[in-house]
């Protein structure tokens, strides 16, 4: 059984939707789901207002408010056809510039229009960033102070009161200045937000102890692998267990580190180094043949035997046996692996530190 909150939300969705063509939970956009939102809103304000207005015959209220409808409307068509967000924003925001002046100049139904002034700043700061909101704001500040205390009395057709005048710039003034207050420290906790984001994902990707990519990270990059023709590169260090055994467990994350950092070196930016597991790491060298493959597989085998490493006081060699295997749309991602992993052992097998591969090309 419906509730009353799901039938009102249903009376506004539906043709909310249907104006939009975008539901009220969409995020593909949100831009533009603002955008089309304060049309929408706009619209449902804006049409009532000069209808009322034209059957009370004021036609000089109603008129403009049909323009604005009508600026509204092409604002919708023209974010829907040109699908630009900015210019859409600026146009909607220019509208209601226009429209919150003239509310001032005619004074509105009653003397009333300048009530309407105070939702101006909440939309531009809104729609727009706070520099371009805060430029908007300050000119009409200025513009209807020239209406609201100009000497001449045929820049105002209303009769208002020095007092009355007075308070409604304090008062958009300080509305001015909550709004950008509100927007300024919305915007920086979600640009916080947004870096906590970045750095969550990326520490959850990336192995602590060398900074390569972890096996979630791999996962995160899977795409760039698998659409990608290239060639994958095993490597293990040689010995590593004999390492821990004789220098401790510390100097075997020491090495690994060092060792991470001159593979790392040796890279090309594009290219994706990953901690496979223990001492053995996973590296894709996109767009790049067999024979390339192979002349930087020897790159990183004999920068790190000539690598210096010495842990506390203790210089210890490491070496590296390398299995190549390439992606390819003959070759699977999985078969790649597993070859490059066969021809890493036969490395191994054929005495470590060296070089072998799967690679037909």
């Amino acid at each position: 059984m419906k509730t009353s909150k799901n039938i009102l939300q249903n009376i506004f969705s539906k043709p909310y939707s249907i104006f939009t063509g975008l539901s009220q939970d969409a995020d593909e956009f949100p831009k533009t789901h603002l955008i089309y939102l304060f049309n929408f809103i706009a619209l449902l304000f804006v049409v009532p207002l000069g209808l009322k207005a034209f059957f009370m015959q004021t036609y000089d209220i109603a008129y403009p408010l049909f323009t604005v409808a009508a600026a509204i409307l092409f604002n919708y068509y023209f974010l829907k056809m040109k699908k630009n967000e900015e210019a859409a924003a600026h146009l909607l925001a220019i509208v209601f510039f226009i429209l919150m002046l003239y509310l001032i100049y005619t004074g509105g139904i009653n003397h009333t229009g300048p009530l309407w002034i105070s939702s101006f700043p909440i939309i531009v700061f809104y729609l727009l960033d706070i520099k371009q909101g805060f430029i908007y704001t300050v000119i009409f500040i200025i513009l209807s102070s020239i209406i609201l205390f100009f000497p001449l009395d045929f820049l105002v057709i209303p009769d208002y009161s020095h007092d009355f005048s007075l308070r409604i710039i304090l008062s958009f003034i300080l509305i001015t200045f909550l709004s950008s207050m509100y927007e300024y420290s919305n915007t920086k906790a979600f640009n916080n937000m947004q870096k906590l984001k970045e750095e969550l994902e990326y520490s959850s990707s990336r192995d602590y102890l060398t900074s390569l990519y972890n096996r979630r990270g791999y996962e995160r990059n899977i795409k760039n692998i698998k659409n990608v023709h290239g060639v994958i590169l095993m490597c293990d260090i040689d010995h590593f267990k004999k390492i821990n055994d004789n220098y401790g467990h510390d100097a075997g994350d020491f090495i690994l580190q060092k060792v991470a950092r001159k593979i790392k070196s040796i890279l090309r930016e594009d290219d994706i180094a990953v901690r496979w597991g223990g001492e053995e790491f996973f590296i894709f060298l996109p767009h790049t043949s067999c024979e390339s493959a192979c002349i930087v597989a020897e790159k990183i085998r004999i920068t790190i035997e000539e690598l210096i490493l010495n842990y506390e006081g203790q210089n210890i060699v490491v070496t590296l046996s390398i299995g190549l295997e390439e992606v390819s749309p003959e070759t699977t991602l999985e078969d790649a692996i597993n070859n490059a992993d066969n021809a890493m052992y036969q490395a191994k097998q054929a005495g470590r530190n060296t070089i072998a591969s799967f690679c037909t090309s």
